[in-house]
């Protein structure tokens, strides 16, 4: 064997024989290749072992990663507070505990044929139906997902190999005291069950998730965000309120959803998304409406629940913000229930007590005992412009909302069937009411008070005629005693100060006006709902949605606050919202 000729920047060392220089060579690959199996095997053991929030507290008070017993025996977090699970017991406890509570929830063939039987009746008498069913998949559905989703470094994963874990762990099919076959027939009984319970209820999931697991599983990390939606319609609008949160330092990311190119298209989606955070989504392709057809107000559930966040800030297009919408996550009632909704104004006085009673089953919950509906205060409860949800914890809830709104939405007179829509007024009322179906009383209003923006009027008789017939400065109104009216569109709600937060109905004195030299509405001062309601109350309403309030007292915008609305109505004058608006 000849030496290998000699080269530049070799070595002496380099100039072994061949055959040896190639057994070196080997020998170099055969370690590299095995400190990488290595390394991979540790992080294998890691990742599976790996607790993104659930590590049992020693008594030091140092937190301990529990100690498993193979590489499946990941934590499980699944819905806020899981089922019956200590996070410090053995993970195998835990697997088999949970099989044993779903296997004792499977109904026998009678209470099985009742629950997936279809849905009859109309009306309230549906309306209960699907309530009563909605809480037997909950039910269910929390079972099964206590044996199938656990979490691993912030997401969360479905376990895909429960039969074959079984199969080869012969220990835990003895401490079920069940014989193999019997395991697998309970098992895969279940899951017919939990899955034409599911489809019977929530059929228009179909085309884009494979189940309802696997939408559910895909929100543990899926973060906060603002959700709107709309159409070229809107678009002017949604240009106005994405830039306006962004002057008020609002860096949540924004999906804007909505139905198919002829609902919003391409130049438009582009304008849009050329602002910073934001993006459009297509929601035609995620819902199979079948029998119905998704439009409109209903629209908003479907967003919500179908965005890419966990936690999310639903915004109507023509509501806006005068200060950042996050802040709503810090309300202490979101912090503690997870869903956070408005109240309307009260207006129009009227009791729906027996109404309530024929939807729910009994008791009532103490949520429905402070309702309007059940204490006659007003046939208006919620103001759907906002709303703030953790759709995680609230999973099931917002599916019966979305049902509400979508296959169960509208009646038909000459068919005699009653829709949600004939017995409330559209989605606003089913947020509360999908909750309230389902069992799930963990939402709160928002405690702050609702108010009219605009100029002060004085409304009692003065000897100055000019005074009675013409609006006044602030100083006056300040000086001036006797009662006050502003009438608007607006709604406003406050924050816990008293301070306007956001305001609905656009900007313009009626939106839906074609005049095209309307101009904005003179935001100087607001009066607020009294907190005590004498018959008639305290709005009156107008044409074109405008109510008015009268009070002795009112409030006057502060000059930041009348900055804000300034730059936003800048902004709307920028995009061609404000000469657009006629076309809305």
């Amino acid at each position: 064997m000849l030496d290998p000729p000699h080269q530049s920047g070799y070595t002496r060392r380099g100039s072994y024989p061949r055959r040896g220089r190639i057994s070196f060579q080997v020998l170099i690959i055969v370690f590299i290749f095995g400190y990488f199996c290595k390394t991979t095997l540790y992080s294998l053991e890691d990742y599976y072992a790996g607790d993104c929030s659930s590590h049992s507290k020693t008594s030091s008070g140092e937190q301990e990663r529990p100690q498993h017993t193979s590489s499946e025996a990941a934590s499980y977090v699944g819905w806020e507070k899981p089922v019956d699970y200590d996070f410090g017991r053995d993970h195998n406890d835990h697997f088999v505990q949970a099989l044993e509570d779903m296997f004792s929830m499977l109904p026998d063939e009678l209470d099985l044929k009742d629950a997936v039987a279809p849905i009859e009746g109309t009306g309230e008498e549906k309306v209960r139906e699907v309530g009563a069913r909605a809480r037997i998949f909950k039910q269910a559905f929390e079972a099964w997902e206590a044996l199938h989703l656990f979490p691993i470094r912030g997401r969360m994963f479905v376990r895909q190999d429960t039969l074959q874990y079984l199969k080869r762990s012969p220990s835990l099919v003895s401490r079920l005291q069940l014989d193999h076959a019997s395991i697998l027939h309970r098992y895969e009984d279940f899951h017919s069950f939990l899955t034409r319970l599911s489809t019977l209820l929530f059929s228009w999931t179909v085309p884009y998730f494979p189940d309802l697991t696997s939408l559910h599983a895909q929100l543990w990390s899926g973060g906060r965000g603002i959700v709107l939606t709309g159409g070229d319609r809107q678009a002017a609008y949604l240009l106005t309120s994405v830039q306006s949160f962004r002057t008020i330092g609002c860096d949540l990311p924004v999906e804007i959803m909505y139905l198919g190119d002829e609902d919003l298209g391409p130049a438009n989606r582009r304008k849009l998304e050329a602002i910073d955070g934001v993006i459009t989504r297509d929601l035609s392709p995620m819902v199979n409406d079948k029998g119905w057809k998704l439009a409109g107000w209903a629209l908003k559930p479907f967003a919500i629940l179908l965005s890419s966040f966990r936690e999310a800030i639903f915004i109507d297009a023509d509501s806006l913000f005068l200060r950042d919408p996050a802040i709503l996550f810090q309300d202490p009632d979101y912090k503690e229930t997870g869903a956070l909704f408005f109240k309307d104004r009260v207006i129009q006085p009227s009791s729906k007590r027996s109404w309530l009673k024929k939807i729910l089953p009994a008791p009532v919950s103490s949520k429905i005992r402070q309702n309007r509906f059940w204490t006659g205060e007003s046939s208006h409860m919620q103001e759907s412009g906002v709303v703030v949800i953790d759709k995680w914890k609230h999973f099931v809830a917002l599916l019966v909302i979305t049902r509400m709104n979508g296959p169960d939405r509208d009646g038909n007179e000459q068919e005699g069937r009653v829709g949600v829509y004939d017995m409330v007024f559209g989605d606003k009322e089913t947020f509360w009411l999908g909750h309230e179906l389902v069992g799930d009383t963990s939402y709160a209003f928002h405690d702050g008070k609702v108010a009219v923006m605009g100029v002060a009027e004085v409304q009692q008789p003065s000897d100055d005629p000019e005074k009675n017939s013409h609006e006044l400065r602030d100083t006056e109104l300040e000086q001036h005693e006797g009662a006050f009216s502003i009438c608007a569109p607006q709604l406003v709600h406050l924050d816990g100060a008293g301070r306007p937060l956001w305001f609905n109905g656009w900007v313009l004195p009626n939106k839906f006006s074609n005049d095209p030299s309307l101009q904005p509405v003179n935001f100087e001062s607001f009066i607020i709902e009294p907190s005590t309601i004498k018959d008639p109350g305290p709005w009156e309403m107008k044409e074109d949605n405008v109510l008015c309030l009268t009070s002795n007292h009112f409030l006057n915008l502060t000059t930041a606050e009348k900055d804000t609305l300034n730059t936003t109505i800048q902004i709307a004058r920028r995009v061609g919202a404000i000469r657009a608006s006629r076309d809305i």
